[in-house]
Formats: C-alpha cells, structure tokens, sequence
C-alpha cells in the first residue's frame, strides 16, 4: 500500500518480532515511522524466540534502503541483543531541524544507550533547557521511530515508568526495559 505522506511517496513494511508486529513506514529516502502495529497492550505476549523478519512482501525491500536497514537494526536489537550505533535514515519530512523535539530525538541514543535510562529532566537539560520537561516528555510521545530511537529508555525522575505511547504500552515498556537491563547482565565480564 502506498500512502502520501508529506510530499513522499512512502511504503509500508509489516515484520514480525518478540514484541508483536512492528510496523515499517518509509520512503526511498528515509524512515517516516516505526511503531508496534498494536494499539495498546491490552493482548502484550511477547515472545523471545520470534524472529525479525518480513511478514508480507507486497514490493520489494530492497527498493527501500532505510526500511530494510531498519529491519536489519531490529534483528540485530532482538536478537543479537545490541542497539546498533548506525541509525538508519530518516526522511526529512519527519522532523523540524532545529526544533526541541529534534534536538531530543537526536541526543537521546547516546544519552541513553541499550541497557540504560536517563530521565525526562535529565534529557531536557541535554537538550538546552532542564526546565523542559514537560517538552521531553512531549518529544518521546511524538517520536516516529520507536526502538532506534530509544523513547521507552526515558524515565520519570523516581524511575517511574511514565506513560509509554500515552500509557496504552507501559507492559511493553517495562518488558523492553528488562530485556535491555538482562541482556546487559548477560554480556557483562567479570
């Protein structure tokens, strides 16, 4: 199915995963969307021994570059357990250069790498303001590009959870939260 979205003509890529369908949103160009097909967690089973893989193949993913990157990124994240440190492309009708939640949505694989947290303040404060973090919180339910770009790894300053995907997915959450913080464990060396 081909949308129009924001001036490019983008495609969709259902893959299956440990945590339920993600589903693919991207151009030639760049990724406009990457998110759990499901709406809340309601029916959440997730499942460790599923693979990352293609569900239907309407067009070809290799015509698609960044979707096929980013599938290639969530099987390296599920399965070999590493959040990898090249980040697919993102198309630029997704995000403002410049604007607060770029700034944010930049920032933030580095500030919180795989297997760790940082709070909305602390990442309003990367981000220019630590007054902002009603506008952190605001970036992290306006990203477009779960997972890559690590929204679930932001925390209220108690270590709250928060409302992940306005709190339709905090089991999702927490589940990703955990398998980070084991998988970290398990590839420590002591």
């Amino acid at each position: 199915m081909i949308m129009r979205n924001v001036g490019c003509l983008s495609e969709n890529f259902m893959i299956t995963s440990p945590i339920g369908d993600i589903l693919i949103v991207s151009c030639k160009e760049g990724l406009h969307s990457v998110k759990q097909h499901a709406e809340d967690d309601s029916t959440f089973l997730p499942n460790e021994q599923c693979c990352v893989q293609l569900k239907h193949k309407t067009v070809s993913l290799d015509d698609y570059k960044p979707a096929l990157e980013c599938m290639m990124w969530l099987q390296k994240y599920f399965m070999e357990r590493v959040a990898d440190s090249k980040i697919p492309a993102t198309c630029g009708s997704v995000q403002k250069d410049g604007s607060f939640c770029s700034r944010a949505w930049q920032i933030l694989p580095t500030a919180a790498p795989f297997g760790t947290t940082i709070t909305y303040k602390d990442l309003a404060a990367l981000c220019g303001n630590a007054r902002a973090c009603r506008a952190a919180g605001h970036a992290m339910a306006t990203n477009p590009i779960s997972y890559i770009v690590p929204c679930h790894r932001v925390v209220t300053t108690g270590n709250g959870i928060g409302n992940y995907s306005k709190g339709r997915k905090n089991k999702v959450k927490k589940w990703l939260l955990d398998f980070e913080n084991h998988s970290r464990k398990d590839n420590c060396m002591f």
